[in-house]
């Protein structure tokens, strides 16, 4: 569920958000209608809070606004609610099938800019799943039948001031009393503020760029300041409507230092937030130096201009919509807009790379911080597919993140942006030759197996260094073992290996293929090879500090421990491999590692068949997520069935099911701890 919990306080709107409670029983579609800074997102947020309890199934929170491509709103509302498919299959109808059963509600924030899409998308659930409630926040109406649109209008008076007396805060002068301007007058001057909230039209973000400066201003010179500002905006041609927040924005930016001007204008490139190191490597230039930015940021920040987030990824910074817009304007108008879009671009090529080289060894921080910087990745991509002077750049990158889509669960996105940029930039390069055996690897994993080789075969076609023949004939590999043709895959893979030693690839080549090639030993009854294959997989991943082909690696040698009966064995490997998912919220390597727990906690001496039909029951409700249980693979397939046969045969059925079910209400985190041990 996305974050719902407030940074500041909610002020005002008591009636409102009451109403919109009930309205949300009543109507399966509200969508809160109004101008940027009124507050929508603020609003829509504590209207759920207040309904959580009508909605049992799940209350879910998708943030829309720093997407930019229709394409991926099914997929980025799936994640958000849990879905984890990472199949080809439509995740509109994967979202279906998980939200039929349950009473939840979904809340779209920031819906305008991709309308088209949305309204389709909430289509389609609202007609799929009845007991879902959908509440969005939009500057105009999705347009979808039986919608409830309610406009948010600016807060009443009383509100406007109490919000404003709340934003200033108790302000002391140098010796420690209220001062007579600022926050001391202001908070004595009620006829004075109430005054200053109607120049500002009650909008609350023009109300919250004031309280700011009453820090230094009274009431009433800030009152006539606006008054000017907002007489250079109207003109003689009359009022312009919510001038006043463009007023309120404008006297912030003059208020700024030079220095803090260019980096706001320059900030907008970013998606959605940033960290101290891309603003510097983005926004330096010119008459902003390379040790100016940080000093410049911490002033943006000091005006509430920039939001600053202490994440478990580090410090994040952020400017909300509208102040990103605004410095978007200035950006344009300074005629800097292309070349920040393309500072912005290289820098995350420069990262994706970077992550590349540093993934040995630092796999868990660099996970960490390459899902935080997803929605900048999205941006620059999308940028690169726009303009077809950057369509090899596009490859590069694409290719680049090749961890990403692979080892991070998001195939689907990765797809999308391999074949945008395949198509393209049609002409071979060595770019071109990466990104189409990352494509077909994606594909396979998708399983996708006919794909994936029509893929291979271009690669082949074009590859004329030979560069890219290791990663061919592991894919091939995986294709033949996944149709079960397990000697072709042995051979394939074995040869795969060889060149991937040759090669020096160890962390897309080798690995892979050894934990791949383990797997079709085992399945061909060739256990002592497997073994031998997987003990050199694992010196390798401890030579090279590798987490996430380790977990791989564990369960393979858990499934070998089973073939051989050995219970302690397989507790010992799949718990490795379980601790290892987690480091990368994997949700495959989760689900099927407590599947075969669940086999050994009911087959060893002593052990618990209750235990096991919980963690079976766990282990279903992550699988109904995925869209396809046990992705269809006779592996993990075999493992269930012994699993559960194995509890049947102890328990009975009606045992089996009353702690089948017991285990279905079961979060993830007590699963993962329960399964542990």
């Amino acid at each position: 569920m996305g974050c719902l919990m407030e940074e500041t306080t909610f002020v005002g709107r008591v009636a409102e958000s009451a109403g919109l409670v009930r309205l949300l029983r009543e109507s399966r579609l509200v969508t809160l209608v109004g101008l940027g800074g009124v507050g929508k997102t603020r609003l829509a947020r504590r209207v759920a809070q207040e309904a959580a309890r009508d909605f049992p199934g799940g209350l879910w929170l998708v943030e829309l606004g720093c997407l930019t491509d229709p394409h991926l709103v099914p997929g980025t509302v799936a994640e958000a609610v849990g879905v984890v498919d990472q199949s080809a299959r439509a995740p509109e109808e994967v979202l279906v099938r998980w939200l039929t059963p349950r009473t939840s509600l979904l809340v779209l924030d920031t819906c305008e800019h991709l309308v088209d899409a949305v309204a389709s998308l909430v289509d389609t659930l609202l007609r799929g799943a009845p007991g879902l409630r959908v509440l969005a926040t939009s500057r105009q109406p999705l347009g979808v039948c039986g919608e409830h649109i309610h406009p948010v209008p600016p807060l009443p008076i009383e509100d406007a001031v109490a919000l404003l007396r709340d934003r200033v805060g108790p302000l002391t002068d140098a010796g420690g009393t209220a001062a007579d301007t600022g926050a001391g007058g202001a908070a004595a001057d009620t006829e004075g503020m109430a005054e200053l909230c109607e120049r500002l039209e009650r909008i609350p973000l023009a109300i919250e760029m004031a309280a700011v400066q009453l820090r230094t201003w009274s009431v009433g010179q800030l009152t006539r300041q606006l008054d000017d500002r907002y007489r250079l905006l109207t003109g003689v041609g009359g009022p312009v409507r919510h001038g006043s927040l463009r007023a309120a924005m404008g006297w912030s930016h003059e208020l700024c230092t030079p220095a803090e001007r260019l980096l706001w204008a320059r900030l907008s490139v970013f998606a959605s937030g940033f960290d101290l190191e891309a603003a510097e490597q983005v926004c330096a230039g010119g008459p902003l130096g390379a040790g100016t930015v940080l000093e410049a940021l911490t002033g943006l920040v000091d005006k509430s201009l920039v939001q600053r987030e202490e994440l478990a990824t580090g410090v994040r910074l952020r400017m909300l919509d509208t102040v990103r817009e605004f410095g978007a304007e200035w950006l344009r108008r300074l005629g800097e807009a292309d070349r920040g879009r393309a500072r912005h671009r290289d820098h995350y090529l420069r990262l994706a790379k970077r992550c590349a080289v540093e993934w040995p060894g630092r796999q868990v921080e660099w996970y960490a911080r390459m899902r935080a910087e997803r929605s900048n990745f999205r941006k620059a991509l999308e940028l690169c597919l726009a303009d077809p002077e950057w369509s090899r750049v596009g490859l590069d990158l694409a290719g680049s993140l090749w961890f990403l889509w692979i080892c991070c669960g998001m195939q689907r996105e990765g797809r999308h942006y391999l074949e945008g940029a395949l198509a393209l930039h049609a002409g071979p390069c060595p770019e071109r030759t990466r990104a189409l055996w990352v494509c077909a690897w994606v594909a396979a994993i998708q399983d996708e197996t006919d794909a994936a080789l029509e893929l291979l075969a271009r690669c082949r076609a074009e590859d004329a260094e030979g560069s890219a023949g290791g990663h061919i004939l592991q894919i091939e590999g995986l294709v033949a073992l996944m149709r079960r043709d397990l000697g072709r895959a042995v051979e394939l893979l074995r040869e795969a290996a060889a060149r991937h030693a040759a090669g020096g690839d160890v962390l897309s080549g080798l690995l892979p293929c050894h934990m791949l090639l383990a797997l079709g030993l085992l399945a061909a009854r060739r256990t002592e090879e497997s073994v031998r294959t997987l003990t050199e997989a694992r010196a390798l991943c401890d030579a090279h500090g590798e987490q996430w082909s380790r977990a791989q690696v564990e369960y393979v040698f858990a499934l070998t421990e089973q073939a051989m009966g050995r219970t302690a064995g397989v507790f010992d490997h799949a718990g490795a491999a379980l601790r290892g998912a987690r480091l990368f919220d994997d949700p495959l390597m989760t689900v099927v590692s407590i599947e075969l727990i669940a086999w050994a906690t009911a087959a060893a001496p002593g052990g618990s068949a209750a235990k096991a039909a919980r963690l079976l029951g766990a282990a279903q409700t992550m699988w109904d997520r995925t869209g396809l249980p046990q992705l269809g693979s006779p592996i993990f397939t075999r493992v269930r069935e012994r699993a559960v046969t194995q509890t049947v045969k102890i328990l009975g059925g009606a045992g089996f099911d009353t702690h089948f079910t017991e285990g279905q209400a079961c979060d993830l985190d007590f699963t993962v701890k329960y399964a542990l041990g």
